[in-house]
């Protein structure tokens, strides 16, 4: 499970601790596992946002903001740099945006959603300290993308369904391992549910 630095082992029971045999270690991305909450971003004081059974709770200045229903969700795709640097606003200015064009946004979230049908970003920090893997951002992104695609946002709030995929997912190295193994979780999903492959 993805830790941080001096934070949270994924029970949030102290850093490193896993009631489960260590296996691979993942690559280093902005989902973590805390308390049982799956978090976006940086949750210690800064902008997150959180996958939560209804929905995705924007977290701000020690606030939750109002929850986007993953009912709504019709795409979402994952924006973030290798390093924070990287998607900071100085150096977005500095390089005239070429070698940092997230900077002046930030690393998020975009999405299409519906009722009413608009274009969404969800914001979050980048976690002060860490390189992410970028081969782990890429995997990160075809698990939020292939799932929402499937029809089944609803997934990523399922926190056991979450506990199974991320860490299965995260450990593959390229992007087409990663979306077979996607598209296998989902039906799995569906078939525990009863329900057939469109």
């Amino acid at each position: 499970m993805n830790t941080l630095p001096d934070g949270p082992g994924p029970d949030g029971a102290g850093p490193g601790h896993s009631p489960e045999p260590p296996g691979p270690p993942e690559p280093p991305v902005p989902l973590v596992r805390v308390d049982g909450r799956w978090l976006l971003g940086d949750h210690r004081d800064r902008a997150h946002l959180e996958f939560a059974p209804g929905g995705i709770v924007p977290h701000a200045d020690g606030r939750a903001d109002e929850v986007v229903p993953w009912a709504r969700f019709m795409s979402l795709g994952l924006s973030v740099t290798t390093h924070r640097w990287m998607g900071s606003r100085r150096t977005a200015l500095l390089s005239l945006g070429q070698m940092a064009p997230l900077g002046l946004t930030g690393p998020h979230l975009t999405a299409t959603v519906r009722h009413p049908y608009t274009y969404w970003t969800g914001r979050f920090s980048h976690h002060r300290g860490l390189q992410y893997a970028p081969r782990g951002l890429v995997t990160l992104g075809v698990l939020l993308g292939v799932t929402v695609d499937a029809g089944e946002a609803a997934l990523l709030g399922d926190r056991a369904w979450m506990d199974e995929a991320v860490p299965v997912v995260l450990a593959l190295r390229r992007e087409d391992e990663a979306r077979a193994a996607v598209t296998k979780l989902v039906a799995g999903a569906r078939a525990a549910r009863g329900l057939r492959e469109p």
